[in-house]
């Protein structure tokens, strides 16, 4: 494995890589130490062979991880077509009225399904797109790590600050 010195290839890139698999980390870590749990929810979801995916989905999240951290490119592609079915699988329920909660981080977050489910996996999307110029581990330069840590922290906000007003919304 070649590394690319401070500030010069696809720091951005590789930085991408390593925020989503962060990401894709979390998820499959909270689905695997509830599996019960994930199961339950994977099943008010109307998933077929619900205990059997949860066994699946959190191995396959932890394999996506470790693919974005060695082998950026291809990782990046597989989190695109990953994000993509899960979304047409959100668009279904959304759209179907199913109000349970996604168990996309295990039990984290308890919030019924919605278009927000959406747009998280949008900028999802966008980490991964940007995961694509990374052909390769690369240290990233210092702007490169400023610069993915303001849009992952502004994207952050700007989810949390919409489920705000989403959540407010349903009380009325």
């Amino acid at each position: 494995m070649t590394v690319i010195p401070f500030g010069h290839g696809a720091g951005f890139g590789y930085a991408s890589a390593v925020v989503l698999a962060g990401v894709f980390v979390r998820a499959g870590v909270a689905k695997a130490v509830r599996p019960a749990k994930t199961a339950t929810g994977f099943a008010a979801l109307g998933i077929p062979a619900a205990p059997a995916v949860a066994r699946v989905v959190p191995a396959v999240e932890l394999a996506l991880a470790i693919a974005l951290l060695a082998f950026p490119r291809i990782g990046a592609a597989v989190a695109l077509v990953v994000l993509a079915a899960f979304s047409v699988f959100l668009v279904r329920a959304v759209r179907a009225g199913v109000t349970v909660g996604c168990n996309c981080f295990g039990q984290a977050r308890a919030d019924p399904l919605s278009s927000l489910d959406l747009v998280r996996n949008g900028l999802l999307g966008l980490l991964a797109a940007a995961t694509l110029t990374a052909d390769r581990p690369a240290v990233p330069g210092i702007v490169d790590l400023a610069v993915i840590m303001v849009a992952v922290a502004a994207g952050a906000a700007g989810l949390r600050s919409a489920r705000g007003r989403h959540s407010r919304r349903a009380d009325i």
